[in-house]
């Protein structure tokens, strides 16, 4: 009985984390067992069914953007990455009694830490958090939250919303991965008209996802499509930028860009460098937009309660989706970051 007593007790104060320990070491993983805390008055704790593992957690074990990250307290090794979480809130702040009770199911996200959502029990601000709609499988839903509200981002940042998209041309490239995927299916349910860059194999998925006509990316798409369109979102290849700015039209909404090297420019140069690198690229960008072009942007993640609930409301609508291509256990948490590597079709979840 002593035992079993033991066990319990450990099982409620303890959460198991998946601990990226350094580039040096090769970015590889210890799974630990650490002590779990209370909610703040503002949190809840959600005991984790998946937590996604995007791109930008795999060139964070590398030891990408750690300059820029140290502003949030984000770069120090060993860290948990992950931003993306879904699962059931087992605890509740004493200011979100009325926002969520213990036993919802939530989906929602972290901003960038030391202590993000590979784990399996965390603690997030409830504002950050949004109840699962009951049709939902709630562990597919972790692999929304972090690409919806970056794509989102660049929408916004390029000039283009909910209430003045019908009608307007988007081109969107880089279509098939989750940013693109989930900007087809967002842009197309707020009335645009989307024209998507992809692999050849991809364009039928394009096409499902609400795209009005594809174009292969390996065919020099941007040819035939010069002063074309009103918005166009850059989630491929930094490569590529000036050629989506001659598809804009004179006088169009924007642009925006998620594949830029702000970070690479800070981790390389250092502060004065970077920032000089950074000025001047971003200069030479926006001599290359058509004339009356009012927006150009490189966008970073940060939650936004705006997108989150427009996320939700398209997730409710049954609007919203990505496949997932490997549900790794937690404590493999390598092969999960391996499907991403690898570049493998579908998302790639933690789960307990």
């Amino acid at each position: 009985m002593k035992i079993d007593k033991t066990v319990e007790q450990s099982s409620i104060s303890t959460r198991l984390v998946a601990m990226c320990l350094s580039p040096e070491s090769g970015g590889g993983f210890d799974v630990r067992e650490v002590p779990r805390g209370s909610p703040a008055a503002d949190e809840i704790e959600v005991a984790v069914a998946a937590a996604s593992v995007n791109p930008i957690d795999v060139r964070r074990a590398g030891g990408y953007g750690r300059r820029l990250l140290s502003l949030m307290g984000a770069s120090r090794f060993p860290m948990t990455l992950g931003n993306d979480f879904a699962g059931t809130v087992v605890a509740v702040g004493t200011g979100c009694v009325s926002a969520f009770a213990a036993g919802a199911r939530v989906y929602g996200l972290k901003p960038a830490s030391r202590d993000g959502s590979h784990t399996s029990h965390l603690l997030v601000k409830a504002v950050y958090a949004r109840k699962a709609p009951p049709s939902q499988n709630v562990q597919d839903l972790a692999a929304l939250p972090y690409c919806f509200v970056t794509m989102w981002l660049a929408a916004k940042a390029a000039g283009l919303t909910h209430e003045n998209a019908e009608g307007k041309k988007v081109l969107v490239h880089g279509a098939a991965g989750g940013l693109g995927t989930l900007a087809l299916q967002t842009l197309s349910a707020w009335g645009a008209q989307v024209t998507a860059i992809a692999k050849a194999s991809d364009i039928p998925a394009c096409l499902a996802a609400g795209a009005a006509q594809a174009v292969d990316r390996n065919q020099d798409p941007f040819g035939d499509l010069k002063g074309a369109f009103d918005v166009t979102l850059n989630f491929a290849a930094w490569d590529d930028e000036s050629k989506l700015l001659s598809s804009l039209r004179q006088g169009a909404l924007g642009h925006a860009t998620t594949v830029h090297p702000l970070m690479q420019n800070f981790d390389e140069g250092g502060w004065l460098g970077g920032a000089l690198r950074t000025i001047r690229q971003k200069r030479e960008m926006r001599k290359r937009l058509p004339k009356g072009t009012r927006n150009y942007a490189w966008v970073l993640f940060r939650p936004g309660m705006e997108a989150l609930s427009e996320m939700a409301r398209l997730v409710e609508a049954g609007r919203l989706s990505l496949p997932i291509g490997i549900r790794a256990q937690l404590r493999k948490p390598q092969e999960a970051f391996d499907h991403m590597k690898r570049g493998a079709g579908g998302r790639a979840l933690l789960v307990p």
